[in-house]
């Protein structure tokens, strides 16, 4: 993972380790003249992924457009915000984003097709849609018009921007004009998405979740499946091991189990001495007594 710098304040920088930034001498990330704090934050690699790091006391760090107080984790595509100083996340061996998209929309689903397909999803990560999701069941359209199923209230965005689609185990992007979008930070017009990433339009951010789906170069050099759709699982024959048939008798070698003849009748004679007992204490007791 990189750290880079769209305003070109800095070269880029790996994430490795800890990655400080602010305005001391001794930060990996060193601008005196941003207004940053001394340590205004710091980048923590990790076995649990990576993280952006907020110390006491320090105001003005957003990501996505959200604030952060104190920790938030990060993936490729996010925009971090110290103060004015505007950071962005990329990966390092991430394969090249797929624009070939298919020339028709997808096909009507069938039921068993929405019901499969629910679960992929368009996250909100900021502004009026954070928080929220939409299901890519049907096309999804970006844009500024009331129509629009995701509706971007800003100026800069086209009426028209873009709309989103499933087609089969591939979501698609697919621009509507000459306006770009960003990818894990990459402009893009047309585009394969794949989970995980960050679809950026101007201001606004969207997250596609989709378990289940193939990861960007997963597939690569290999078919589509027809007739496939996300979510679809395969059946698996699991040996089970068969109940013994009845009167089945057991293998050979094997001890069967026998029942003691004779335990038997020393129960029953005891059975029989304890009823005697009881008898003649009922009959013998009233007698003694008297």
């Amino acid at each position: 993972m990189q750290l880079t710098f769209p305003n070109g304040e800095h070269e880029n920088v790996p994430l490795q380790g800890e990655v400080t930034v602010g305005s001391r001498s001794g930060s990996r990330v060193c601008l005196s003249a941003s207004g940053l704090a001394p340590l205004h934050a710091s980048f923590v690699q990790d076995r649990r992924g990576l993280w952006l790091r907020v110390p006491p006391g320090v105001h003005g760090v957003h990501l996505n457009a959200r604030p952060v107080r104190r920790l938030a984790q990060l993936r490729p595509g996010d925009l971090v915000c110290l103060d004015k100083l505007r950071l962005q996340l990329k990966a390092d061996d991430q394969p090249e984003i797929d624009r070939r998209i298919p020339a028709s929309q997808p096909a009507a689903m069938n039921e068993a097709q929405r019901v499969s397909a629910s679960r992929v999803v368009l996250r909100g990560l900021t502004g009026q849609h954070f928080g929220r999701s939409y299901t890519l069941t049907e096309p999804r359209l970006f844009g500024r018009t009331a129509s629009a199923d995701i509706r971007l209230d800003d100026a800069a965005v086209a009426e028209r921007h873009a709309v989103i689609e499933l087609h089969a185990d591939r979501v698609v992007l697919r621009a509507l004009g000459n306006d770009t979008s960003l990818v894990n930070g990459v402009a893009v017009r047309d585009a394969v998405l794949s989970p995980g990433d960050q679809l950026s339009i101007d201001q606004h951010r969207f997250v596609l979740e989709a378990p289940g789906l193939p990861h960007r170069g997963q597939l690569a050099g290999q078919r589509p499946v027809a007739a496939t759709h996300t979510q679809t699982l395969k059946a698996v024959r699991v040996p089970v091991a068969e109940d013994p048939a009845p009167g089945r008798q057991e293998a050979p070698g094997k001890p069967a189990s026998r029942r003691d003849p004779g335990a038997l009748w020393w129960l029953i004679a005891a059975a029989t001495v304890l009823a005697a007992s009881i008898t003649a204490l009922l009959v013998y007791a009233p007698r003694i007594g008297g």
